[in-house]
């Protein structure tokens, strides 16, 4: 072996799919175990791979066959990815505290996992870069998750890092930068800019269908997800072209749906301003749960 040309990326035992156990980072080269550590917060990752000119998806063609979902933050990606991920046929990774940083860094070509296997990865994070989702491969497909706006901007305000809030809000909202003056002496409110957020990320499912195709894209509504399990996850399964066991519906849970009614009058004027149109429009791209192979 030429020592020179060798690259520790492709020196890896890879263990047989029947194990079915977690990737961690003992599966993981020297030079990905300090990645993982250079890169180990969203902040981290912000000031870090978001900032570099590269395609944050720059490694999506390595996985064939692979499952994207994505969806506005705190509408239920997590537990949709958790669920698909833990299926038979597809393998899992578990590098950091978050499923979706590890996701980020594989995608972002930080972490190389063997590619005779199938994954799922969630996406959420790409907000600005939605346009990368045009390297997607043709047998890759895209999971939306859409909730209502009313539960996603309480969990904005009530369960989630400032941090990510602004984040989001400033690299999906065009003159969130702009505005910022015109809202003496603080800037916009948390809530203006949670329903913000949420209207514009959520208007990015209408040019991602565009860019990705109706074929490899399913729309879903969190909300009938949470009340029919069953008939939601089958359906779900048959678009991704994997066998269904109706256990995996146990993970789903239905008592958030109605943790918007605590919100103030004020916020709520908010969302019915700001947010709730994008999500009466988004409704129609909705997908029948009438099972397709798409």
């Amino acid at each position: 072996m030429n020592a020179a040309r060798f690259d520790p990326l492709d020196a890896r035992v890879t263990s047989p799919r029947a194990e079915h156990r977690p990737l961690t980072l003992q599966d993981l080269t020297p030079r990905e175990r300090d990645a993982i550590a250079r890169y180990r917060t969203w902040k981290r990752f912000h000031y870090g791979p978001r900032q570099q000119p590269t395609p944050l998806l720059a490694s999506i063609t390595r996985y064939p066959t692979s499952v994207l979902v994505a969806g506005c933050q705190r509408s239920g990606t997590t537990i949709m990815t958790r669920i698909i991920a833990k299926a038979r046929g597809f393998q899992r990774f578990a590098f950091t505290h978050d499923d979706e940083l590890d996701a980020a860094l594989i995608l972002a070509g930080y972490v190389r996992v063997p590619d005779d296997r199938r994954y799922c990865f969630q996406t959420t994070y790409l907000n600005e870069r939605y346009p990368d989702y045009a390297l997607m491969r043709p047998d890759q497909k895209l999971i939306w998750v859409l909730r209502n706006p009313y539960s996603v901007v309480y969990s904005m305000l009530y369960n989630w890092k400032r941090f990510a809030l602004e984040e989001l809000y400033e690299s999906c909202v065009p003159t969130a930068r702009a505005t910022l003056g015109g809202f003496w002496p603080f800037g916009p409110s948390l809530a203006r800019k949670a329903a913000l957020a949420y209207a514009h990320k959520t208007a990015q499912l209408e040019e991602i269908r565009r860019i990705v195709g109706p074929e490899r894209l399913r729309v879903i509504e969190y909300d009938r997800l949470v009340q029919e399990p069953q008939t939601w996850l089958r359906a779900i399964f048959s678009f991704i072209g994997e066998p269904y066991d109706p256990a995996y519906a146990r993970s789903v849970r239905a008592d958030s749906v109605d943790k918007a009614r605590r919100m103030s009058r004020r916020v709520r004027s908010l969302v019915e301003q700001f947010a709730v149109p994008t999500y009466d429009r988004c409704l129609r791209l909705v997908s029948s749960t009438a099972p397709s192979g798409g």
